[in-house]
């Protein structure tokens, strides 16, 4: 059994602080060439990320959702292209956890729980917590850890191993992780706050850069401490994790006070991403319905567009199709260009059966927007459902030239070729959702599978499977 959900922002915790120790808060920024190489190579960070990333998706720790995934990669990739540093590779996810938090992996790999952008009050109080996780990347925080305490490199091996091969006994696995954490709570505490705020200090100038308020910073640490003081022991995660009092809070302040604070942005795309996540992550669909209509009765809200979209959303999960139908259309008719109102459009008619109107929307918006991520995922998933195979595979083929990040095309490729006969091919699309899912052992078996049902001798494909089965194994960490 998987890790809980609930347990990874232990298991952050714990991974930050058994990278190391250190005796003061000097803030120090990397050159090029810094000797932390030598313990751990960028390669290695990202082969390390890479691995969590796995097993949090492969524990249901990951929101599979096509449209909240592009958001949070725009506005990370916006703050970016403030950063100078082209080479590092990034990936932003939203975490399936509504407790306030969100965490930097090795590697730039970066999660955000769903909590905490509906705790944000503005698109510039997410950015400020994705400037300031962006920051621990770019100045690599990781691999100084191990550089300045590399005998705790062992016990961070054993917690990546222990979340790779779960186990059934979490109760075990959580005792085993707050047993590691108290012994080196004290040793990692001054590392610790001096990554914090040299990641504040470069978050706030990255925050400026990208035309956000640079006080926004300040303003959301503030109200989280606010919040620790009224909760007490039911505080947000966030503070666990990223410890804030007010010298820290008075230091933002002052930095950002020095900076100069762009006009207001539209923030059109944060409240429709508040909206969708409000209308989806509510189970009871009638409630959802209900609210999202009392909302804009009253006029409690700050977009209308966005509570509207959240509206037509609840309504399709509660199959109020028509309802849904005239509202998805208004707002087509303000902003005819935007993706998520396209997609719905055709979602909603898919579900109502009128599927040539669905295929019809999906072929107009690919034309628009070629190679959408977002639309390609959502007319291969309705392609598959309606049993058009070759048209999902060749689809599917065209786009995914290179590997892609979603495990879900694979499998939707997987089901295609084996639709149209093509079991090998299959077999191994099937490995490659397999792995990309944590599920390592799986993967292993379906390339041997894709390798034995091939009907090529073509010395080429054999190698390229070989090379994944190997690829696959080096992944597999041994039980400590």
């Amino acid at each position: 059994m998987p890790i809980s959900v609930h347990l990874l922002p232990l298991i952050f915790v714990i991974f930050f602080a058994s990278l190391a120790h250190a005796q003061t808060e000097k803030i120090l920024i990397p050159e090029m060439g810094n000797s932390a190489d030598a313990i751990i190579s960028p390669t290695e960070e990202k082969q390390t990320g890479e691995a969590v990333i796995r097993n949090i998706r492969r524990a249901g720790g990951i929101i599979s959702d096509p449209i909240l995934e592009a958001y949070i990669n725009h506005l990370g990739y916006k703050l970016i292209a403030e950063t100078q540093d082209g080479a590092q590779h990034f990936r932003f996810y939203m975490i399936n956890d509504k407790q306030i938090n969100a965490f930097a992996l090795p590697g730039g790999f970066i999660g955000v729980n769903y909590g905490l952008i509906m705790a944000a009050e503005s698109e510039s109080e997410l950015a400020s917590v994705l400037a300031h996780e962006i920051a621990h990347v770019t100045q690599r925080h990781h691999a100084r850890a191990y550089e300045v305490g590399d005998q705790q490199l062992p016990i961070v091996a054993a917690l990546i191993a222990a979340m790779i091969l779960g186990g059934g006994d979490s109760q075990l696995a959580e005792a085993a992780f707050a047993t590691t954490a108290a012994g080196l709570a004290q040793s990692q505490i001054n590392f610790t706050r001096g990554n914090e705020k040299e990641a504040d200090r470069i978050g706030i100038n990255m925050l400026a850069n990208a035309g956000y308020s640079p006080s926004s910073m300040a303003t959301f640490f503030d109200r989280m401490e606010k919040a620790s003081r009224l909760y007490g022991p039911q505080a947000p995660e966030f503070l666990r994790t990223h410890p804030v009092n007010t010298s820290r809070i008075s230091d933002a302040k002052s930095r950002a006070a020095q900076l100069p604070s762009p006009p207001l942005q539209i923030e059109n795309d944060f409240h429709h991403t508040r909206a969708r996540i409000r209308a989806l992550a509510n189970d009871n669909k009638n409630n959802a319905v209900t609210e999202f209509a009392k909302n804009l009765k009253n006029g409690n809200y700050q977009n209308k567009q966005a509570e509207q979209y959240g509206y037509a959303l609840a309504l399709i999960q509660a199959k109020k199709f028509n309802p849904a139908r005239e509202i998805i259309n208004s707002l087509l008719k303000k902003d005819p260009q935007r993706i998520a109102y396209l997609v719905t459009q055709a979602q909603l008619e898919a579900k109502s059966k009128n599927h040539q109107a669905a295929n019809s929307i999906f072929t107009k918006a690919l034309k628009v927007y070629p190679n959408n991520k977002v639309i390609t995922y959502y007319y291969t998933k309705f392609l598959v459902e309606e049993e058009h195979f070759k048209k999902a595979r060749q689809l599917l083929t065209e786009y995914m030239r290179d590997p892609v990040d979603n495990p879900e095309l694979y499998r939707f490729l997987a089901r295609s070729e084996s639709a149209i006969g093509n079991k090998s091919a299959a077999h191994e699309a099937m490995g490659e959702y397999y792995f990309r899912s944590g599920q390592i052992h799986e993967a292993i078996q379906q390339i041997k599978l894709a390798i034995k049902t091939s009907n090529t001798d073509n010395f080429f494909r054999n190698s390229q499977l070989d090379a994944k089965i190997k690829l696959y194994q080096s992944q597999i960490i041994a039980t400590p």
